[in-house]
């Protein structure tokens, strides 16, 4: 068994391997981090990059049998019949990432598939066959599982269940990139909890955990499922809302916030940019939001500042 990350179309570099497989190909522990040829004799280890190029190609599980000689660990060349099972792994966003392997050596019976009963060849192949694809199944699905779970963990924040700010600002330049390229109106909200400071100080930071929990669940709950949602940093959130004017903004600013007051007599100060046609990063609508959060702060709090009517036909 081996995991080969992908990075190329022929270059499958392995990132983990089964170690009484290495015992048996006679290879040393420092296969890893090489190219998958280092682990698998030739012309055998030729014929799994080639289908190990096809299985990414093609997107699906790939199953084949091969025959070959290999030298083992104590140098007796040796003949042997292999059944391969390569199976694709994608991360978050479906690209592939990884690939799982299995090499069997139909020759020799594993001990820990149990005793099998005097039959056939072709019917002890069948049962071996059934067993390590169900084995394999099993071990694929606590694969994927775990690459899931992880992803999960390095996409978001732990206390909220949104983006994290890393993984925030990489989707949101993302939709940065698409609205110039299409011509899309896109805006931007960036948000904060009035008076966290003195929710932590007075009640705890156990109750300004859940103050955050709440503004992130009711955030959720509000806008709609195109729109990205992230932690920035402290009570700070940012939204972004793709393919959305600045009036549409505004109706889903003033729902988030009545929203809120419902849901946990919180309130937000909200401050909402647009993109304009000389903007070059994202990073100017956040600066925009900011200083229009901070204005909303300066006049009152409990307040949604965007642009002015002359300024959004400018725009």
């Amino acid at each position: 068994m081996f995991i080969v990350r992908i990075e190329g179309r022929e270059n499958f570099v392995i990132e983990a391997i089964n170690p009484s497989q290495q015992a048996r190909l006679g290879n040393e522990p420092t296969c890893v981090g090489k190219h998958l040829a280092h682990l698998l004799p030739s012309p055998f280890g030729d014929g799994v990059i080639a289908q190990c190029a096809r299985c990414v190609e093609e997107g699906m599980p790939v199953r084949y049998e091969a025959t070959g000689c290999y030298v083992d660990k104590v140098g007796v060349r040796r003949q042997c019949r292999w059944q391969t099972l390569l199976v694709p792994i994608a991360n978050h966003q479906g690209v592939l990432t990884h690939l799982l392997g299995i090499v069997h050596d139909l020759n020799v019976q594993d001990p820990s598939l149990g005793s099998f009963p005097r039959t056939r060849p072709q019917d002890r192949e069948l049962e071996l066959e059934l067993e390590l694809e169900r084995r394999v199944m099993a071990r694929t699905t606590e694969l994927l599982a775990a690459n899931l779970h992880l992803t999960y963990l390095a996409t978001h924040d732990c206390l909220t269940e949104t983006y994290n700010r890393r993984h925030l600002l990489e989707l949101a330049d993302n939709e940065f990139r698409r609205a110039c390229r299409y011509e899309l109106s896109l805006c931007l909200m960036m948000l904060d909890l009035d008076n966290f400071k003195t929710i932590n100080d007075v009640k705890g930071h156990l109750a300004g955990d859940q103050a955050l929990q709440t503004l992130a669940q009711v955030t959720l709950a509000t806008v709609r499922d195109c729109d990205l949602v992230g932690r920035y940093g402290g009570d700070e959130f940012i939204i972004v809302l793709p393919e959305t004017d600045i009036v549409g903004a505004r109706v889903i600013a003033e729902r988030l916030s009545n929203s809120l007051r419902e849901a946990g007599q919180l309130s937000v100060s909200i401050g909402i940019a647009t993109r304009k046609q000389v903007d070059q990063t994202m990073d100017e609508l956040i600066n925009r939001a900011d200083l229009l959060l901070l204005e909303a702060k300066r006049n009152g709090r409990n307040r949604i500042e965007c642009p002015r009517m002359p300024d959004i036909a400018a725009e």
